[in-house]
Formats: structure tokens, C-alpha cells, sequence
């Protein structure tokens, strides 16, 4: 089953910070005059409406300049982009003069912008996303008012697919850049205006930045979802919150994190690093089930935190909170109408995210936060866009309302001033302040005027005397950020920084070391020195991350250096933040001198492995073979096992969409040794190799050991498998005998699908009496995968040979993507017809609303429901630890609500996730394969069908149709008696699974 969401949010019932009954969701959202007041907070904590409509509408991002004035976005495009660069989005800045949390002035700076959706004021000016663009309006006066028409200062983020994943949430960083994040439908080619496509930087989700003097633009890290809102600790780490899969990211740079779907701009990443965050904020299930967890929503998911839709993000470091609360991040729930609080622990390797108790309940079912940032009072500030959808509803938005709501605790201190006409002494004052809102407001101002050569003459050489002098960590890695964006870093300064005893201090130092475009070679020196001997996991990671942007002998001699400091025990995100750094020195050299250094400096398999596939998969076909006989090369000189398996491994990677492929020279005379290795991984990954090469003595073994009954059924499997995917001659006749053999058959079967032979439907209905209901449901799809063998199998249900029960619909619906009439019509008359639900569904809900009722769930058979589950549901999804995991985990989905269920079964194709997806890849041979694309390479397709994972190499496909249909087809209730639909559903509900009758077949295995 796919229990997908309602198609809109649900405005139902939540648990929420209020005890007793929760109010329902009105057409309207509660009066921005009561809202702060209806609003819970902790104890101590006072909300107030900074601002409301009509003062401000749709606030999508906001600032603060230097006089701590709050500068709003009000995006009055969405949902609809605007190609011509015409809108009458506005930039509003709002002023409370007399500290009250309420502002008593407002400024409007520009009412006809387009598709505005991030905003960050700095160097004169104001920086604006406006997609396709970053824009600069100049105000170099500071009289409110632009001097001129905006500056296009980059473009091509796309806008054209990009819809809610536009790029956002513009801030200045500790090192003077200025960041933003962006989605993942919005592929985008960005540069400055008129740069060449070639030239270009590729990017989709993930972070990026711009300097603002040295006009360089950087893919920062890649990957997530939806990023929107970033921010910065203490000590400079940068972190992202994100929407759907998990919402807290860690950012090192030159990262490639997981991701929603899709594969990473470089192609060669080959896996991602994880989310530092060890909750979800939601109870389980598909993502899309939280989507109902608001106001009055489900106490499952509101208990978790209220949802995964996360936006906006700002890390407490201000003066006005209990010091409990600093370092604490915070994001918008955008489902769960609250604030999220996350507290960031450091780890020796990075940061571990824990669930704090959620901070602010909004009790307003159209809260939808989203952005979140701290003030001058030390007070927090989010902005509410205040509707009742989500950023799905590209049909309407409400233009009429939004919110800005002000944090603090207790009565703040007022603040009143400038910092930008402080002097340069005061500001190296502020860079010390409790507040990091000064801090950051003061940093930024030193640069600008650093920039502009305005800077006082001595404020440089106390930066360095304040840096070297300090011993407070974080106080030192201010006066590090403020002497690097004054330009007074100096590679002596570096290199005592780097020798720092405090491993933060040494990542920064690392980071600012190759930060130039032009790094000094005597700081690159002392960087390469620290890390070959460095012992920080942390700082090893940014290192990697540096490596990448060092060209050259330096670069490859610092990928070395933190790659050989990378251990066999290391964590995965570690080893693969040194095998980017290795791919961006191997992308930088054809010398296999360097291949093998960098063969022989992998202490963990995975980089190894990785180095092997990246040498193979990096250039065409055509070069392939020269690369794979200096691998075989490579493990001729290698005796050691340890050092072969991974390199082994990664060839298998990269050959793993061909069914055949030439033998490379030396390999012949290779595998004899390789066979006879102690270490069996060796030799089973050596025999696969030699398969896939046609090696006779390897292919003689194998149909040797499929054969021989006394032999491993787990080696004979394999060996099976093997044979079939290179589908070596004759193999059928192999493999029918087999179809009695207990041990394999099930193998055999799947099997058979790869292999077209006439007698093979005949063979396998004659056996399928005795197969487990596993193996039946097997032989079904085998059988269901051609059109002769379906006319077969669907006359054996005519007959009653094969129970009807046995056909799935998932079966039924892949033998009608065959387009082959002859079975369209059998399957009508032998099985019955798929009706599609979108016409019926409201009269066949009825149906079923008196058919499923209380009284009758009462008397229903949990067990045998349960038993009903495993045939019909548990090949896609896992309930309770159990089945499969092609669709969502049904364990934390909303199985109790019967509207809920009922539309989902109904009509399950009605909104799908592009993950649950089916795709129909027909081959050359005849055959369809038919599930839910997984992999898609230049060498073939990786597909996940309801029984196995097939890979099609793309030689062999005739053609492929992506469809918009669930994994789970319509019609499920229909193919069970009214009984049997009341067991499953009364199983379904049960908050405890049940036991199975001794007797009674597993759930379908994972395979």
C-alpha cells in the first residue's frame, strides 16, 4: 500500500502545548491583534506582534541592518514566477523606536520587485534573491531610497521547474561571504551575467556563496532537499534546516549530503554524507503523513515535533535568553505550527542534533513560519507567511495577511545607535559581545570599509596582537574572522593558528588558509605540514573540504595527506569527505603514478574502492579497457587481500550495469590466484568480475555449483544469479530441473525472467504447487513479465491451477503494461478488470464507510488480517519491522483514520511522492521490467520491482515509460471479499502487531 497524504493539509486535531480540548482550524487564521497572546511560550517568555497585515504581507525573508532596523521581504509572486523581471514585490523596513516589541515606523525601500525571496544589506546597498537573479540595489547614501535600478550581479538559478525550491536565505558568514541556500527542482547554471554555459557553475539543493568584492561565486556543499535557512554557532559551524527527509544538516564544505532523490551534480560522488540530527520530527511513516500534525493534528507526529516541513533557522547566540538557551537552534515546523528547538552537541568527529522541547506553539492553525532570526535586544524574530496550505499549493495564495512576531525573555535592554558610524577601536570592541548580533554587524562593517580603504591604520596590527594574545576560544576565532575580512591574515599567523592546541581554532585556520583565490604557497605549505600529522576527525574534514579548491601538486599532496589519516574504523562520513577530496585530485591527473599513490594511501576500504570505480567510470567505454588493465596491473603487484577486496569492489561498481564486458589483459592469467585467495569476499567478487568477462573456467564453476544439490544453497543461489544476469547460453535448460529443488527454486525463478525460453512457463506452473506463497508470488511476476508466458499463467487461473488470489494487483497492472491485447483480454475474462478509482472513488468510499463500520471492525480477524497483509502489502511496505521497503513505512502513518485509509487505497496514484513512482523498462528481449527506478547511469538502469532489484544494462532496453502511478495500484479492496477487507483494515489499526498461526507464510523477504 502507499498511504499517501491528503492532498492539501488536513486541518485536524494535534496534541499541543495547551492541555485540554484543542480548538478546531477556522477559514481564517486568529486576529494578528490576538495572535502574539494566543501563542504559549515557556515560562518567562513574552511574544509580541512585531508587525501584522496590512503593515506586512507574505514576509518570506527579513534582516537587520546596522541600526538595528528590521528590513522584510514581502513576496508577492508565489506561486507564480514571473519571466519578465516586471512585480510588485516590496522590501519593507520596519523600525521600533522606542523598544516596546512593536514597530512604530515603517519604510517602504522597493514595491516593484519579482520573484523576491531571500534579503541581506551590506556594502552599500541591499542583496536580494530574485529568481533568476542575485540582485544588488545600491543605497550608498543610506537614505532608504535606491540610488539606481538593481544589479543583476549573478543569474541563471532556474525558475522555469523550480516552484517552493527557490534559492533563499541570503546571510554574511564569519569569513565574509555571503551564503544562501538552494532547492532541488531548481537545476540551475549560475554566473555572472553573460558567462558561458561551459563556465558556469551546476548546482541544485544544497548551499552556495558569493564575495562581495572578489565577485567569485562557489558551490559550497550539495545536497538535502529543500534547504531554507542557515546560520552559524559559536565556533563558526554552519548549519542548514531542510524539509522532508531529515531537517538538520551539519555543512562542511565541499560536502555532498544525502538527498530527497535524484544523483549529485558530480556524478562521481558515489555516497552521501548523513544528517547530524539523531530525531525526526515526525512518528514514522511516509514524510507525507505528517503533513495533517498541526493544530488539533495527530498527537504521534505533534509529540515528535510537529511535522518534516522545517524552515528558517536561527542558532541563539544572544544576551536576552536564560544561558541554557545559546547555541540552541531553532526552526519553523511548518506543519506542526510551532518552533522547533534543537540542541547542537559537539562530537570528536561533528555534531550530534537532540530534540529540545519544542519552544513556540503558535495555536493558530495558519502559522506557517518561515524564517527565524535574532535581533539587537537579543530578542528572536520570526516571520509567520500566515495561510493555510503549504508551499505545495502553486494554485492561490493568500495576498491579504502575514506576521512578524518578536521573542524575548523577561524586559530586554533597549538598543539605539549605529554601529556602522562607530569607530574602528569600538568595533573591535563590539567583536566581543555577548550579542552576536553586534558581533556580526561589526565584523561586516570593518570589512566594508577594509574594502573601501577607509580602514584606521593600526586596526589591522591589533587584530593580530588580539588574536595571537587571546586564550577564549570562541573570543579568538572572532578576532580571526574580523583580521581574515580585513585582509591583515598573514601566513605566519596561519601557521601558529594551525599548531593550536583547540581543534576548532585548527579548522578555521585550515579553512581560512586556502580561502584566497589565490591561497599563499607559504600557508598551503603549513596547512599540508599540520594535516600529515593531524589526529582531529573534525578538522579532518574540512581539510577535505579544501583540498578541493587547491589545484595542482598541493591539492593532491593535502587529498593525500588527509586520506592517509582517514582509519579503517573511521566514520562513513569522514571517509567519504576524504574520498571527495581524493576525486578532486584524481579528476586532475592522468599519471598512474598518481593512481597508485593514491591506491596505496587508502587505509579505509571505502576510499579505496571508491578510487578503483572512479578510474573505470570516468572515462568513456572506449577508454575503459586501458583503465582496467592498469587495475589488474595494480592487483597483480598487490598480494595483500586487504588492499585487493576494495580495489575488486570498486571494478564490480563500476561494471554494474553491463551484463558482459571484454576481459582485460592480464586478468587470465590474475584469476587463478585470486580464486584461490583466503579471504572469501576476494574470491566471490573475483569470480562475479571473471563472469562478467566470459571467463570459461569461472563460468564452469558456476554452472557446476548451481547443479550440485550438497552444495551451499546460499553459493548455488548466487552462482545462479550470476549466470542469469550474464545470461549464458543455454542456461534455461540448467535451470528447469531446478524448479523441483527446494533449496534454489526460488533463485531459479527470478531467474528465469531474464532468460526467454518457450518451455519456461509450462516448467514453472507445472512446479508451482509445491512453491512456499514467496515463491508463488515470484513465479507470478516471472511469469507476468512477457505476454506468452502471461497468456500461460492467466489460463491457469481460468483453470483454477494458479488461485486468483495468487495474481497481485501489482501483477495484473504489469501484465496490462505489456500493451499486448491478446492479454488484456485473458486477464479481463480469467482475473477481472482494473477499474481506475479517480471516477468512483467517492461512491466506492461509501461502499466501504458501510462496510467498515465500529461495530463491524469489532468482530473482524486481526490475524488473519495480518495473514492478508503479508500476501497483499508486505513485498512494498514494512509494518512493525517487517516487509519491504519499496513504499513507506506504514508503522507511524495515520492506519487509525478511516478517511485517511480509504482515500489512499482507493485512489493511491491521486498524489505519490516521485519516489514511490512505478517506471516500465521493456527490453530487447521482450521481457518488462516494472517498479520504481533507483539508479539511472549512462551504462543502464537499477530497477526495484515488488520481488527483486533488476539491473538493466542500456544495451538491453527498448524503451522506458515513466508513469505517475504509485508502486500500489488501484483496486485492492476490490480483489477481497467484504470479510477479508475488514480483517485487513481492523489489522491495519492495531497500535501492536499480532502473532501468525504456526502455519501461516512469512511476509515477502527484502531482496
Amino acid at each position: 500500500m502507499n498511504l499517501r497524504p491528503l492532498a492539501a493539509l488536513a486541518l485536524l486535531f494535534a496534541a499541543g502545548p495547551v492541555s485540554g480540548q484543542q480548538p478546531k482550524a477556522t477559514d481564517r487564521p486568529v486576529p494578528a491583534a490576538s495572535a502574539a497572546k494566543a501563542m504559549t511560550a515557556p515560562p518567562g517568555f513574552n511574544v509580541t506582534l512585531f508587525a501584522g497585515e496590512p503593515d506586512v504581507v507574505q514576509p518570506i525573508a527579513m534582516t537587520f541592518d546596522s541600526r538595528g532596523r528590521l528590513w522584510v521581504v514581502e513576496c508577492l509572486s508565489y506561486p507564480t514566477w514571473r519571466a519578465d523581471g516586471k512585480g510588485s514585490d516590496r522590501v519593507v523596513i520596519l523600525e521600533d523606536t522606542d523598544g516596546d516589541g512593536v514597530h512604530d515606523k515603517r519604510t517602504v525601500f522597493l514595491d516593484n520587485g519579482s520573484n523576491l525571496s531571500g534579503i541581506e544589506v551590506g556594502f552599500g546597498g541591499v542583496w536580494l534573491c530574485s529568481i533568476p537573479n542575485l540582485l544588488f540595489v545600491p543605497d550608498r547614501d543610506g537614505d532608504d531610497k535606491p540610488d539606481a535600478a538593481p544589479e543583476a550581479v549573478l543569474d541563471g538559478w532556474n525558475f522555469k521547474d523550480t516552484k517552493h525550491n527557490i534559492f533563499n536565505s541570503l546571510a554574511w558568514g564569519p569569513d565574509g561571504w555571503l551564503y544562501g541556500c538552494n532547492g532541488i527542482q531548481s537545476k540551475s547554471l549560475v554566473g555572472r551575467p553573460g558567462t558561458p554555459e561551459k563556465d558556469r557553475v551546476k548546482l541544485d539543493c544544497g548551499v552556495w556563496r558569493y564575495h562581495p568584492t572578489q565577485k567569485r561565486f562557489e558551490l559550497y556543499a550539495s545536497g538535502t532537499t529543500n534547504p531554507f535557512g542557515l546560520d552559524w554557532d559559536d565556533h563558526g559551524q554552519l548549519f542548514i534546516t531542510n524539509c522532508v527527509i531529515h531537517h538538520l544538516w551539519h555543512v562542511v564544505p565541499g560536502s555532498h549530503m544525502q538527498r530527497m532523490y535524484g544523483e549529485d551534480v558530480n556524478p562521481f560522488v558515489f555516497g552521501y554524507q548523513t544528517s547530524c540530527a539523531d530525531h525526526l520530527h515526525w512518528g514514522g511513516g511516509a514524510w507525507t503523513t505528517s503533513r495533517s500534525t498541526g493544530t488539533g493534528g495527530s498527537p504521534a507526529h505533534s509529540e515528535a515535533g510537529g511535522g518534516h516541513a522545517h524552515s528558517g533557522c536561527a542558532i541563539y547566540l544572544g544576551d536576552n535568553f536564560p544561558p541554557e538557551y545559546r547555541n540552541s537552534l531553532f526552526t519553523c515546523n511548518i506543519h506542526g505550527n510551532r518552533l522547533n528547538r534543537d540542541r547542537l552537541e559537539r562530537t570528536p568527529g561533528g555534531y550530534v542534533g537532540k530534540h529540545a522541547l519544542d519552544f513556540l506553539f503558535a495555536n493558530d492553525s495558519w502559522f506557517r513560519g518561515i524564517a527565524v532570526r535574532g535581533g539587537p535586544e537579543g530578542g528572536l524574530y520570526v516571520t509567520d507567511w500566515s495561510d493555510t496550505g503549504e508551499c505545495h499549493n502553486y494554485d492561490k495564495a493568500d495576498l491579504t495577511n502575514g506576521r512578524v512576531y518578536r521573542v524575548v525573555h523577561g524586559t530586554p535592554k533597549r538598543w539605539a545607535g549605529d554601529v556602522a558610524k562607530l569607530p574602528d577601536a569600538e568595533l573591535v570592541k563590539l567583536l566581543i559581545h555577548q550579542n552576536d548580533w553586534f558581533v556580526r554587524q561589526a565584523r561586516r562593517v570593518l570589512q566594508e570599509r577594509a574594502a573601501a580603504g577607509k580602514l584606521e591604520k593600526d586596526t589591522r596590527e591589533t587584530l593580530v596582537r588580539l588574536t595571537k594574545a587571546t586564550d577564549d576560544v570562541t573570543w579568538k576565532l572572532r578576532y580571526m574572522w574580523a583580521l581574515h575580512v580585513v585582509g591583515g591574515m598573514t601566513p605566519e599567523v596561519l601557521a601558529e593558528l594551525l599548531g593550536h592546541a583547540d581543534d576548532d581554532v585548527r579548522t578555521w585556520a585550515v579553512m581560512l588558509a586556502a580561502d584566497p583565490a589565490r591561497p599563499a604557497p607559504a600557508a598551503v605549505a603549513a596547512l599540508i605540514q599540520q594535516i600529515e600529522r593531524e589526529e582531529s576527525p573534525f578538522v579532518l574534514q574540512f581539510a577535505a573540504g579544501m583540498a578541493q579548491k587547491i589545484p595542482g601538486a598541493d591539492g593532491r599532496r593535502l587529498a593525500r595527506a588527509v586520506e592517509w589519516r582517514v582509519l579503517d574504523s573511521d566514520d562513513p562520513n569522514l571517509a567519504l569527505a576524504g574520498w571527495y577530496a581524493v576525486q578532486s585530485a584524481l579528476a586532475g591527473t592522468d599519471r598512474e603514478a598518481d593512481w597508485t599513490d593514491f591506491l596505496e594511501h587508502a587505509r579505509h576500504p571505502l576510499i579505496g574502492r571508491h578510487i578503483a570505480r572512479y578510474l573505470v567510470t570516468a572515462v568513456p567505454a572506449a577508454q575503459r579497457d586501458a583503465r582496467l588493465r592498469y587495475l589488474v596491473g595494480y592487483l597483480d603487484d598487490t598480494k595483500i587481500e586487504s588492499a585487493q577486496l576494495p580495489v575488486l569492489a570498486g571494478i564490480q561498481e563500476a561494471l554494474a550495469n553491463l551484463r558482459e564486458a571484454p576481459e582485460p589483459a592480464g586478468w587470465n592469467a590474475l584469476y587463478p590466484q585470486l580464486a584461490a585467495s583466503e579471504v572469501p569476499e576476494v574470491r566471490t567478487r573475483a569470480e562475479a568480475l571473471a563472469v562478467l568477462f566470459g571467463n570459461a573456467r569461472a563460468l564452469n564453476d558456476l554452472k557446476t555449483r548451481a547443479a550440485d544439490a550438497k552444495a551451499d544453497s546460499t553459493a548455488r543461489a548466487a552462482a545462479i544469479e550470476l549466470l542469469a544476469r550474464r545470461r549464458v547460453e543455454g542456461l534455461p535448460v540448467l535451470l528447469h530441473p531446478l524448479l523441483t529443488d527446494a533449496a534454489v527454486r526460488g533463485p531459479v525463478v527470478r531467474a528465469l525472467a531474464a532468460l526467454p525460453h518457450n518451455d519456461t512457463a509450462t516448467r514453472v506452473l507445472a512446479a508451482y504447487p509445491n512453491f512456499t506463497a514467496a515463491e508463488k508470488t515470484d513465479a507470478v511476476q516471472t511469469l507476468g513479465s512477457r505476454p506468452a508466458w502471461a497468456l500461460a499463467l492467466l489460463g491457469a487461473v481460468e483453470k483454477g491451477t494458479v488461485p486468483r488470489a495468487d495474481v497481485s494487483l501489482v501483477a495484473a497492472r504489469q501484465m496490462l503494461a505489456l500493451n499486448d491485447q491478446a492479454v488484456k483480454t485473458k486477464l479481463g475474462t480469467a482475473w477481472g478488470t482494473i477499474r481506475p478509482a479517480s471516477g468512483d472513488r467517492s461512491a466506492l468510499a461509501k461502499k466501504w464507510r458501510g462496510v467498515l463500520t465500529t461495530e463491524n471492525l469489532r468482530t473482524a480477524d486481526a490475524v488473519n488480517g495480518r495473514q492478508l497483509y503479508n500476501r497483499n502489502c508486505a513485498s512494498c511496505h514494512r509494518l512493525f519491522g517487517e516487509g519491504g521497503d519499496l513504499g513507506p513505512d506504514l508503522t507511524g502513518s495515520q492506519r487509525t483514520n478511516l478517511e485517511y485509509l480509504l482515500e489512499n487505497v482507493l485512489d493511491p496514484s491521486a498524489v505519490v511522492p516521485r519516489e514511490f513512482r512505478v517506471t516500465n523498462v521493456r527490453l530487447t528481449d521482450g521481457r518488462l521490467v516494472s517498479g520504481v527506478v533507483t539508479r539511472d547511469t549512462p551504462e543502464g538502469l537499477t530497477v526495484r520491482t515488488t520481488n527483486e532489484t533488476v539491473i538493466v544494462p542500456r544495451a538491453d532496453i527498448e524503451g522506458v515509460q515513466a508513469t505517475a502511478l504509485s508502486i500500489m495500484p488501484e483496486g485492492l479492496f476490490d480483489t477481497l471479499r467484504p470479510e477479508e477487507v475488514r480483517d485487513l483494515v481492523a489489522y491495519l489499526g492495531r497500535p501492536h502487531q499480532v502473532p501468525l498461526p504456526e502455519t501461516a507464510p512469512s511476509p515477502t523477504p527484502k531482496r
